[in-house]
Parts: structure tokens; sequence; C-alpha cells
């Protein structure tokens, strides 16, 4: 049975938008109020309002979804404004300070400036844990994950 619907959600900081599609080729936008503090909220108030205006309850909605996409800047938000829950970081060994330290910044004229601003991390040095592994620049794997050291990390950070 071919699907009706294609449903895409963005949910924003002041509103979240959704634009539905349909097979016929129309759509349909709506807008609701963003929910920060629980964003699926806003996604069940726009499911609402999709469902009072085609008369259809939102599981018939989603069931006849080929393709529902969600984007969102929480993430972004959280990053920016320096806010979320406390993260621990896995990352390959020895590159546990990688972003601290900036190198990835290619711009010599800053790294070593001691005017520079310091770098702001988002998770702290003892929430960082090195893991054996290492993916090279194709997306080759010279070194398997070592999934002892995974588990390992993520007991400590419990």
């Amino acid at each position: 049975m071919r699907s009706k619907f294609r449903l895409g959600a963005d949910a924003g900081g002041t509103f979240t938008d959704f634009v539905l599609a349909t097979d016929e080729g129309d759509a349909r936008i709506y807008k609701t109020p963003s929910t920060p503090d629980d964003p699926t909220r806003a996604i069940d108030a726009g499911l609402a309002l999709i469902s009072e205006d085609l008369g259809l309850t939102p599981e018939q909605i989603i069931s006849e979804c080929d393709l529902c996409i969600n984007g969102t800047t929480v993430g972004l938000n959280a990053l920016i404004q320096h806010r979320g829950a406390k993260v621990g970081l896995l990352c390959t060994h020895g590159h546990e300070d990688s972003i601290e330290i900036r190198l990835g910044h290619k711009e010599d004229g800053y790294r070593y400036d001691p005017e520079y601003p310091p770098t702001v991390m988002l998770v702290p040095r003892y929430l960082r844990r090195g893991v054996r592994e290492r993916v090279i620049s194709d997306g080759s794997i010279r070194t398997p994950l070592h999934e002892e050291d995974v588990r390992a990390a993520c007991d400590a950070f419990l």
C-alpha cells in the first residue's frame, strides 16, 4: 500500500513548524508554540492541529507517513548557551584534550595567542574518557574499537 503523507517538523526556540506533504504533491503548513522544557509536547500539539485539520487521529496520520523528519535547534541552543544535562565524552585515546587545546584550529595567529579567549568546554576534563580505536581520514579502521574500554569508561561515568 502506498503511503499518503510525508511529515516534517522543525522545533525552534519560539515555534515548532510542520509541513505535511501529500502523495498528490499538496503541502500544508502548521505552527505551534515550542516547548523548550519538553519538545515532545510541541510535536504532540502540532499533530493535534494536523489531526483536527484532516479529521484523522495522530496515529492514522503517522501510520500513513512513509517519511517523518524532525529537525531541532534544541541541541545547538544547549551548546551555545552552555545549558543542558551533564554529559560524558568518549573519544580516541590520547585525544581527550584535542578540542580544549584547539588542535583543530588552523589559524596560527590565534592558536598560541595568550590574549585569545579560552575555550569554554561543554564536557569538563574529568568527564572525558579515551578509548582505544582509530578511524583515519578515508573512513577506514586503523585500530578496531576495544569494547572493554567503552564499558570501563561508561562504568566510570556512573
